[in-house]
């Protein structure tokens, strides 16, 4: 039920049009004005409203969800760090109040619920809490009350500071405990787009501010700016002053003078392009951490109006493009100062790299936080290349935790964005550079199945049958031409009965002898009966052992064969000649067998293989090696 009062102030009329507001700002002398059981009163004044770009405004109709709301007032809250952000409050059809939170360009929506909040005293940044949906605190801090207009459904009063969680989760659930109360509030909801919010008409009328520009109060030298609704802070890229926006203005920020210069390799302004999105450089950054040295690395952020803010990094010629993720989806299980060595996002698992204190040592441009020179922040980097996943938490103001997730560009990728050349080159092996070499355990399996079933399948089609078999008795054989009469039996000639040969497969001649301590040979030709085409071959057999300092030894072995090739189909036989080292040879045992698989190709095919996945492997560990050599947590170390 709509009420109407005069205001305690100046007694212009003010209405009260939703029975369940409590405030509504005077429109004529911007009294924050209550009412009560006893009638209305004044809870002070209130400053001029922020502009801070939004589409949004009192009065605006819209869905979310399939339930109508109108917005009837707004908050601006000022934050620890000095930004605002607008807080739109919302009378939805159904009786229920919802409140629009803006930050960023970024719209959360969130209603009152009920949950049990734990005490301020004990949040930690990372803790999930159950009772509210088992999201993650991602910022606790302190939040003033700048500014209002229209009607509130809470008793603000100006200046007035309350403590608060923000909490995110997956699918972008987001909630926000409000300590100004005992019990403590809780708000919770889901991010949302102006087209979720049934007002999509609004990206047309968005106010469409591209560029302006200001002279520096310091040097008086031109500074463009190119994200007017989002920054809070300039650096002078001509004198290094530092300019906070106050109000709506450009001020002088008094001891904030840089004397450091370091010239961004890709110039203020540059515009280029990213998986299809068009950024502009807005600002540049150099920052460092100490371990045995200072090491430094430098960071653009980039800025498109849709798509929001995004960073580019740059370290030792290596480049990757970031951009922040909410923390309730982050798996991340680090205790106080201790980082966990693994997280989880988006269904990869990052390993821990390096955590260090970063401070920001040189910044020009624009920026949507109150940068400074010496700010630092715990960092913890994450690796699963060529994706990155980094931690950091804030060390003064309010307690934030804030993650990002990086993907490697190289030098080439980097200019083509930008249109720019002579960028540094890559030095050495970057924390997310991709290995690009032979990658060979995946081949080296794939192959490694083929050669058993290769050996599978010949063992199972060939036909390995005996064709010819024969024992030789050294006494049946007439001595070789040429032995010396009188002189040891050691030689002999052997002649086989025919045999038939398909011509399909490869025909083995194996021989065995019962050799001690002593050897045989034996050779000769298989001869084609019919055509007279000979296939020369040799088996040397010898089996020795004893004992040496009693230890048994042996070596050598009873048997030997000799692949052949597949002749053509006929008939054979062998021409063999024998010897031997001692009288009496022992008997020789041949056989002739066709179509037997030949197991010393596979293994020097998987000889062959192991070579090339050892030397694979080398070549991956190398480049493993020389990406973690100057990581705390160096998997390849030796040191003590």
């Amino acid at each position: 039920m709509s009420t109407t009062a005069a205001c305690p102030s100046c007694g212009a009329p003010v209405e009260f049009a939703i029975g369940s507001s409590i405030v509504v700002v005077c429109t004529y002398c911007r009294s924050a004005v209550a009412r009560n059981d006893r009638g209305v009163e004044n809870l002070g004044h209130v400053a001029a409203l922020i502009d801070t770009g939004s589409p949004l405004r009192t009065g605006l109709a819209g869905k979310f969800r399939g339930h109508g709301f109108r917005i009837t007032g707004r908050t601006q809250m000022r934050h620890q760090a000095g930004g605002v952000w607008d807080e739109w409050y919302a009378a939805f059809d159904d009786g229920r109040w919802g409140w629009v939170a803006e930050a960023q360009g970024r719209y959360y929506v969130t209603f009152a619920t009920k949950a049990d909040a734990p005490p301020h005293e004990t949040l930690n940044l990372g803790d999930a809490i159950s009772d509210v949906g088992n999201l993650v605190v991602n910022e606790i801090g302190t939040a003033q009350l700048a500014s209002a207009e229209g009607e509130i459904p809470w008793r603000a009063e100006p200046n007035a500071s309350y403590d608060y969680a923000d909490l995110t989760g997956t699918d972008g659930k987001f909630a926000t405990i409000d300590y100004s109360e005992e019990p403590p509030l809780v708000f919770a909801g889901h991010e949302a787009t102006l087209a979720q919010l049934g007002l999509e008409s609004l990206e047309a009328t968005r106010k469409r501010i591209t560029a302006t520009s200001l002279n520096c109060p310091n040097c008086g030298g031109p500074i463009d700016i190119r994200m007017p609704e989002q920054t809070e802070r300039i650096y002078c890229p001509n004198c290094g002053s530092g300019i906070d926006e106050q109000n709506g203005k450009f001020q002088l920020l008094r001891g904030e003078t840089q004397t450091k210069r370091v010239e961004p390799v890709i110039p203020l302004g540059t515009t280029g392009t990213i998986d299809g999105v068009p950024y502009v450089v807005a600002g540049f950054m150099e920052r460092s951490v100490h371990f045995d040295i200072d090491y430094f690395w430098t960071e653009y952020l980039l800025f498109n109006r849709e798509a929001g803010f995004r960073w580019l990094v740059h370290s030792d010629g290596h480049w990757s493009f970031v951009q922040n993720v909410p923390a309730g989806e982050v798996t991340d299980r680090s205790e106080g100062k201790q980082s966990a060595r693994w997280v989880e996002w988006n269904g990869r698992t990052y390993k821990l790299f390096q955590d260090a204190v970063a401070e920001v040592t040189y910044v020009v441009g624009e920026f949507y936080w109150r940068v400074k020179v010496g700010e630092r922040v715990a960092t913890a980097d994450y690796i699963a290349p060529p994706h990155g996943l980094s931690r950091e938490v804030t060390m003064s103001g309010a307690r934030e935790v804030n993650y990002s997730h990086a993907v490697y560009m190289t030098p080439r990728e980097v200019a083509k964005a930008f249109n720019v050349k002579n960028l540094p080159p890559a030095i050495g092996v970057g924390p997310l550079q991709p290995y690009k070499g032979p990658r060979v355990l995946k081949p080296y399996g794939i192959f490694l199945g083929l050669l058993v079933l290769i050996a599978i399948i010949g063992l199972a089609v060939l036909p390995d049958r005996t064709v010819h078999s024969q024992s030789l008795f050294f006494a049946d054989a007439p001595a070789l031409s040429g032995e010396a009469s009188g002189a040891p039996e050691t030689a002999r000639t052997f002649f086989t009965q025919p045999f038939q040969l398909d011509g399909k497969h490869n025909v083995v001649i194996e021989a065995s002898a019962d050799v001690d301590n002593s050897w045989a040979w034996i050779g000769g030709e298989l001869v084609n009966e019919a055509s007279g085409l000979t296939e020369r071959f040799e088996i040397p057999l010898e089996y020795y052992h004893g004992v040496d300092q009693g230890e048994s030894w042996q070596e050598g072995s009873h048997r030997g064969r000799v692949f052949i090739s597949a002749p053509p189909a006929g008939t054979y036989s062998l021409r063999m000649e024998a010897q031997w080292e001692k009288a009496n040879g022992p008997s020789i045992q041949v056989n002739v067998r066709e179509g037997v698989f030949h197991f010393m190709h596979l293994v020097i095919a998987f000889a062959a293989l192991t070579v090339l996945a050892i030397l694979g492997l080398y070549s991956q560990f190398s480049f493993e090696a020389a990406r973690w050599k100057d990581s705390a947590y160096n998997p390849y170390s030796t040191g003590s």
